[in-house]
């Protein structure tokens, strides 16, 4: 019996998006998949978005639309992983841009090499050209690759030292993704880190071509990309600090596995020195105490030193150690 499920389902998290879906969701309609149903979690919006949504439902017939409060983009994401029903999975950014052909290229790929996870490359594109267009990987980092055991590509990204852990450049088979019982982290921002690191692990057959399909938009409405105070660079510390605690448990998941990748222990010490960096931009002396007291309490400090396997990554840990201690004085 042929199988009726949609060739892809795109799950899409929605929040006061209004300035972004309109050429959206021209991005999705230009994909001319017609096995495509769409899926957007409308995340308790309060602007006009849900009005843009239902002027496109007719051009895209399997449009669902979910309602609910305001809880973030990876509770938004598991909401509609919960429903779809497609052969395979992605999950775009609506502020972003995705050219014609990306998903039938990837979805070609996935087909023909039976993947777990098909990835493409992709452009950083800044507001207003304040800086020149570059590829996300660039071509002599990272070159269009066969057929590869997850764990041989994030070895192989991981080392290039220009990977960028997202979502949005990938599409999942779905039955693996539900073999795995993989979802995203609730209330974690940057929770495409240890969800694109363990689903790599885990994953027997994974291709990646080079061409760019997918204009990562930088721009000020960005959260990610707005200006920081004490207040937002403490909930940054702390959900890298919760990243950190989910990399090691990924990486004890996977021993077999992460122990033929130092990358995967690098990359934990890495983003641990990005933590300190975060402590030497906050002003308020107090604030700064409170943060780096906790930082050694939960253990994180020594988790960051444990992972930090090279003599240079001890050597750049241990110069700031001291500095960090007079804080718990």
């Amino acid at each position: 019996m042929q199988n009726s499920a949609p060739l892809l389902s795109v799950v899409v998290a929605v929040y006061n998006g209004e300035a972004f879906l309109d050429q959206f969701f021209t991005c999705l309609v230009n994909q001319r998949i017609e096995s495509m149903e769409v899926i957007i979690v409308n995340d308790g919006s309060t602007d006009g978005s849900m009005a843009i949504v239902e002027k496109w439902r007719s051009q895209l017939p399997q449009l669902q639309v979910i309602e609910q409060a305001n809880q973030g983009v990876s509770i938004a994401r598991n909401t509609g992983l919960a429903v779809a029903t497609g052969q395979y999975l992605s999950f775009p950014d609506i502020d972003d841009v995705f050219k014609p052909g990306m998903f039938q290229r990837l979805l070609d790929m996935a087909q023909d090499g039976d993947l777990d996870v098909a990835t493409c490359n992709g452009n950083y594109v800044w507001e207003n050209d304040k800086k020149p267009t570059r590829p996300i990987f660039p071509p002599e980092a990272l070159q269009s690759t066969g057929v590869m055991r997850g764990p041989d590509w994030l070895k192989k990204a991981l080392d290039s030292r220009k990977f960028l852990h997202v979502t949005w450049l990938n599409i999942y088979r779905h039955d693996f993704i539900k073999q795995h019982g993989f979802r995203f982290e609730p209330g974690l921002r940057h929770q495409d880190i240890p969800w694109t690191t363990e689903v790599l692990l885990a994953a027997e057959r994974v291709q990646y071509t080079s061409e760019r399909f997918y204009d990562y938009y930088i721009h000020s409405a960005s959260v990610s990309h707005m200006p920081d105070n004490d207040d937002t660079l403490i909930r940054s510390a702390r959900h890298y600090m919760k990243i950190l605690q989910m990399l090691d448990a990924i990486n004890q998941r996977y021993p077999d596995e992460a122990k033929h990748i130092p990358a995967c222990y690098w990359q934990i010490a890495k983003e641990g020195l990005g933590i300190i960096h975060t402590f030497d931009n906050m002003q308020d002396e107090q604030k700064k105490a409170l943060i780096i007291r906790e930082f050694f309490d939960t253990g994180v400090w020594a988790l960051i030193w444990k992972n930090a396997k090279t003599l240079r990554l001890r050597w750049r840990l241990g110069r700031r150690y001291f500095r960090l201690k007079r804080y718990l004085a």
